[in-house]
């Protein structure tokens, strides 16, 4: 008897083998999305580095060199202002002081008026009337002047040859014991060679100044006030 054998179609169907095969790779590239291989990033090289670095060193050296350049330019150009400004104001100062040397000059040629004595800038007269301190000054200054402030020795020397004693000269020290000043608000040193041997006596009852005789020349004392004197007067032509 033949044996008749009945085969299943599907176990009788054999599967294709794609593997390997031109016809796999073209199924399989249809069917899926290739990846796209990575990329490196590119290398800087390290010479190309250097150089850009150098080159910038040369920049930034260029440009510190300019700027020392300029700041010096400018440092002698404030410089070389300063000083046409310091020679123009010396000039200037110089200038002045001639022209006021050269208007007191002038001033002082001025005359005095009649009866009035000159040494300097100053006119002199006496009050001719032996009055107190405070009434010598008073008249003196109904006359337009003050009694005398004796400013150098050779003022006083001046005073010791056109006058005598018993006068009144324009210091006191009423405002404070021992604090001389003339009538000017200026300070009369106690150390002042003119001052007689003794110096001031001292004393509430000495505050005003005359001229004594003293040693075969004239020197200042301290007398009261209230004493009666010659007062000499003097009118500064400079005021």
């Amino acid at each position: 008897m033949a044996e008749v054998i009945y085969a299943r179609p599907n176990m009788m169907t054999k599967r294709p083998d794609y593997v390997g095969t031109e016809e796999s790779s073209k199924s399989l590239g249809t069917g899926r999305s290739q990846r796209p291989d990575a990329v490196s990033p590119p290398c800087c090289p390290v010479r190309a580095v250097v150089v850009l670095l150098g080159l910038l060193s040369v920049v930034l050296l260029a440009g510190l060199l300019g700027l020392a350049v300029k700041y010096k330019t400018d440092m002698e150009k404030t410089v070389m202002e300063k000083n046409v400004s310091m020679d123009r104001d010396k000039q200037l100062l110089l200038t002045l002081k001639n022209l006021t040397l050269q208007r007191d000059a002038l001033i002082c040629q001025q005359c005095c008026p009649n009866g009035w004595d000159k040494f300097g800038c100053k006119c002199y007269f006496s009050s001719n009337t032996w009055l107190s301190w405070n009434k010598s000054r008073e008249f003196c200054v109904s006359h337009g002047a003050d009694l005398v402030v004796v400013d150098s020795k050779e003022e006083m020397d001046f005073i010791s040859r056109m006058y005598n004693s018993n006068i009144w000269l324009g210091a006191t020290d009423e405002a404070g014991e021992g604090m001389w000043r003339w009538v000017d608000g200026t300070v009369l040193s106690l150390d002042n060679p003119s001052w007689s041997r003794r110096g001031p006596d001292g004393g509430e009852d000495k505050n005003c100044l005359e001229l004594v005789w003293e040693q075969n020349q004239y020197k200042w004392g301290d007398k009261s006030c209230e004493a009666s004197k010659i007062g000499l007067c003097e009118h500064n032509l400079m005021k």
